[in-house]
């Protein structure tokens, strides 16, 4: 994570990622015992999809560098589900999480609104982080005390600022959702009330200068409402490629990578300006990540993206319930309430924004969901240790 997020030059030099991806890979294989789901299962088929596309793909190299990419996320999400399914080391990584965007977001508020580089690069991929660690910040200044707490706060507000300043249009969308999310499924609704006042509070303070374009924060935002101009027309032109993808191509679609290269043959004849019907679009990406899946990776990618997101609910859901049963110790009983919010809340705000922007091959999905599985057998284990007499 300090290497894909934090990207301290003199580690990334050596180039270590995927040392740690094939090693993780053959010690998962290893390993005893390893917690296992469906969420998994989906993983390992999607990985599977894109590998299969190689071959048969119109540029192989981008199917390559997309299967590529996603054992990548598989070998860590594999790690994840395994070497976290202990409360003590959940505990640790999910802070060390919440430390590394707190870090991100200070890069972004001093750059511009530019994060360190890779999946954080641009305003988009840098709000995006912000917006998947806003619910770990959030109820870890809910639910845990001490310094803990502060620095939970702090963080909390430096992610709502970064999002901000980026002028992400995807970014806002996911911080209205993540705060939605994040104050219904809260069990204190006054205490997460008077918390979302204060990032409002922070979002109206901060939003009133003009941003690279020229133009305010909230102009920048009212201009996704216009649907038939600017960069919202562009996009439903684009999503209209897409569909003309996955009709060309409706079980296993392009492959991956592949939607940049073929937009100039898909082009909808539906819009009639001229920048639809004399420019090729080819080049550009899908800015959605559910249209970027149907198109690539076909109705099977769809419905394994769709069950992942499902299942990681569902298993959330499991983990509340379970930890709410009578007996179960309080540290227990807090801690499915502080992770299993904060990566329900992560999720949508990675939906949220991922609905426009091409993420469907960034690591959130994959790594939150494998956390939900970890999480699940943490937390049952502990309640299985509680329940068990002890012999003296």
């Amino acid at each position: 994570m300090v290497l894909e997020y934090v990207r301290p030059w003199f580690l990334v030099i050596f180039r270590l990622q995927m040392v740690i991806i094939v090693l993780m890979a053959l010690f998962w294989i290893a390993g005893r015992p390893r917690p296992w789901s469906g969420i998994m299962t989906a993983q390992v088929l999607f990985f599977l999809l894109c590998l299969q596309a190689i071959p048969f793909a119109w540029n192989n190299y981008a199917a390559y560098e997309t299967t590529r990419i996603m054992f990548g996320h598989l070998s860590i999400a594999l790690g994840i589900s395994w070497l976290l399914a202990e409360l003590p080391h959940f505990r640790r990584v999910a802070f060390a999480w919440l430390l590394i965007m707190g870090y991100v977001a200070v890069f972004g508020i001093l750059h511009g609104g530019v994060g360190p580089g890779a999946v954080v690069g641009d305003e988009n991929d840098m709000a995006l982080g912000c917006a998947t660690a806003l619910p770990f910040a959030f109820y870890g200044f809910e639910r845990l005390s001490g310094r803990r707490r502060l620095v939970a706060g702090a963080i909390c507000a430096l992610l709502v600022t970064a999002i901000v300043i980026s002028f992400s249009r995807g970014g806002f969308v996911a911080l209205v959702f993540v705060g939605t999310y994040c104050w219904m499924a809260s069990r204190h609704k006054i205490r997460a009330l008077v918390v979302l006042i204060l990032a409002i509070v922070l979002v109206l303070a901060i939003s009133t200068d003009e941003g690279r374009t020229g133009e305010s924060y909230w102009e920048r935002i009212a201009s996704m409402f216009k649907t038939d101009e600017g960069t919202a027309e562009q996009r439903q032109f684009l999503w209209s490629v897409a569909r003309n993808m996955w009709k060309a191509h409706p079980v296993l679609g392009v492959g991956g990578g592949n939607f940049t290269f073929l937009v100039g043959q898909y082009q909808s004849t539906d819009y009639e300006k001229p920048e639809f019907l004399e420019r090729d679009w080819s080049g550009t990406v899908t800015h959605s990540a559910f249209f970027q899946v149907i198109a690539e990776q076909g109705s099977v990618g769809i419905v394994l993206l769709v069950y992942i997101v499902l299942a990681h609910f569902r298993t959330l859901w499991r983990i509340r319930r379970a930890a709410s049963a009578p007996g179960v110790p309080p540290e227990v009983r807090r801690d499915a309430e502080l992770y299993g919010g904060a990566l329900g809340g992560a999720v949508v705000g990675f939906c949220a924004a991922g609905t426009f922007l091409s993420v469907a091959y960034y690591p959130y999905l994959w790594y939150f969901s494998a956390m939900a599985v970890a999480l699940e057998a943490a937390v049952r284990r502990q309640i299985e240790a509680a329940a068990t007499p002890t012999t003296i």
